[in-house]
């Protein structure tokens, strides 16, 4: 009896420990609202608890969310969805294309203020509506009937299942969003394979497991417990102690020991990111490009690559990032350049801007806390100090930081872009006058967003990339951003995850994701 009791025990712990999942995620959430989102690490945890009309594989490839087919019209201009049948929202309610419509326009709508709306202009009236010209109710997303969804655009757009897939594209319940509360446990009603369980600000945030899922049954996890780890040498601790199955990045100075110890845990990879600094062009000090030509010709991006961060990041020159599809990256003079005749080049503007020994730039350089931003800014620093200039870092929290970048509460800021689809124009969008709440720099040039406008109605591919190319030829020759670096994926994945697969865009559906005993 006893020895029977003691079995059923170890059993009931073996199956806990395979069904709940430890993630180290960086940074708090400043919202779980699909359209309040700005960041990688909010995307993550929205992921598992939204699905859109596409979702994401593995490897985050488009395959079929809610919709389990569409087809478009031969001018590649109307898309058709249909819907799974049966859908139904984690409190039981049914899920249908009104709520895919309800989300759309929510999404569009000045008054909800989502960062990633300009992405969704593609769609006729949604530039009109986001500008405050038209109502959301002009939007051409319609039902016409409650499993069908119909979604016309301005120009083709081949890569919509990939764009939709994204998680500000998550449809919404339209009988549970009535106001900003909706998103907190015990009111949020979701339709991904996780529900939201409890938030305990600067902890955790704890997931459970959608019965109402429309794939429940292949979903191997009970629980996934996401944990803020802003402290990334603490993260790297609580792995090594068993604590966190996953980390989403790790110190840069730990890469080459982290190779030795634990090299099947520790994943590098290729990524679709571009690390640049957002230059405020709204501050009359940078409203001269000679000063932000001066700020990037300083900058030693191979010692920066080479010698402090050391994790296989590329010197970047241009904004798009390597590796995108279909893209060949710009041949841009300042590579070839020897680092002192980049100092030289970067004075002698300084100087012809009006300043000196006596009057040097003062730059306010913001960041978010995380030891490698850190250690980047204090290069950053000290290479401008080589030209005279003088830099205050300003180190803030993750969604304090985005909050400023995003209400222009800064001059000089840090800011990494993840590929949103594996296109260029989803990093050279950032820029378009348009683009109100990802254009941190303010830029504003009507023969860029002319070139962005071609290339979206151009159906050549060849020739839309070469307008996509002339269009970041002329952003970086005004220096609109300050490209730093091309970045890579870095997780450390415990031997007991399953599932994990690695990939550019450097998501991880915890749907896909399973745990062993130890």
């Amino acid at each position: 009896m006893i020895r029977s009791i003691v079995i059923a025990l170890s059993i009931a712990a073996t199956v806990s420990a395979q069904s709940t999942l430890n993630r180290g995620n960086r940074y708090e959430p400043a919202s779980l609202d699909p359209h309040k989102i700005q960041t990688h690490y909010e995307s993550a945890i929205i992921l598992d608890l939204f699905e859109g009309l596409t979702a994401y594989d593995p490897a985050c490839r488009p395959v079929a969310g809610i919709a389990e087919s569409w087809s478009t019209s031969p001018d590649g201009r109307r898309w058709t969805f249909q819907l799974r049948p049966n859908l139904m929202w984690s409190d039981g309610a049914p899920l249908t294309a009104d709520d895919v419509v309800f989300t759309f326009r929510r999404l569009l709508d000045p008054k909800t203020a989502a960062q990633y709306a300009a992405l969704m202009y593609v769609i006729k009236g949604a530039a009109e509506i986001n500008t405050g010209k038209t109502s959301p109710q002009a939007l051409s997303v319609s039902a016409p009937d409650s499993r069908t969804v119909t979604i016309d655009l301005v120009d083709p757009a081949p890569y919509l299942p990939e764009l939709l897939a994204n998680a500000f594209a998550g449809v919404l319940p339209r009988h549970a969003v009535t106001d900003d509360d909706w998103v907190t446990p015990g009111r949020m009603v979701s339709n991904g394979a996780f529900t939201l369980s409890s938030w305990s600000p600067q902890d955790r945030i704890v997931l459970t497991r959608n019965p109402k899922f429309h794939d429940f049954a292949n979903v191997k996890l009970d629980r996934v417990i996401y944990f803020p780890t802003a402290d990334l040498t603490s993260a790297l601790a609580r792995f090594r102690a068993g604590e966190l199955d996953t980390q989403f990045e790790f110190p840069s100075a730990q890469t080459e020991a982290l190779k030795a110890s634990l090299p099947a845990e520790t994943r590098i990879y290729p990524s679709l990111l571009t690390y640049y600094l957002a230059v405020n062009g709204e501050n009359r000090k940078f409203a001269d490009v000679r000063v932000r030509r001066a700020l990037s010709l300083a900058i030693d991006r191979e010692t920066l690559v080479g010698r402090v961060l050391r994790s296989g990041e590329v010197a970047a020159y241009g904004f798009v990032a390597q590796g995108t599809a279909g893209y060949q990256p710009l041949d841009h003079a300042d590579a070839g350049l020897a680092p002192d005749a980049r100092l030289a080049e970067a004075r002698r503007l300084l100087t012809e801007a009006g300043y000196n020994s006596g009057n040097p730039l003062k730059v306010v350089y913001s960041h978010s806390a995380n030891e490698d931003i850190r250690r980047t800014a204090v290069a950053i620093s000290a290479m401008w100090k080589r030209v005279g200039v003088v830099t205050e870092l300003l180190n803030r929290e993750g969604k304090v930081h985005f909050a400023a970048l995003k209400s222009g509460d800064f001059e000089v800021g840090f800011v990494g872009w993840t590929a949103d689809f594996n296109d260029a124009a989803t990093f050279l969008y950032v820029l378009r006058s348009s683009s109100v709440s990802s254009n941190y720099s303010r830029y504003r040039d009507a023969e860029f967003d002319r070139l962005m406008a071609m290339a979206d109605a151009e159906p050549d591919a060849v020739r839309r990339i070469e307008f996509l190319r002339q269009a970041e030829a002329r952003a970086i020759a005004d220096q609109a951003v300050i490209p730093l670096y091309f970045g890579v994926t870095k997780n450390l994945v415990s031997s007991r995850v399953t599932g994990f697969v690695p990939n550019p865009t450097d998501f991880y559906p915890s749907r896909y994701l399973g745990r062993r005993s130890p």
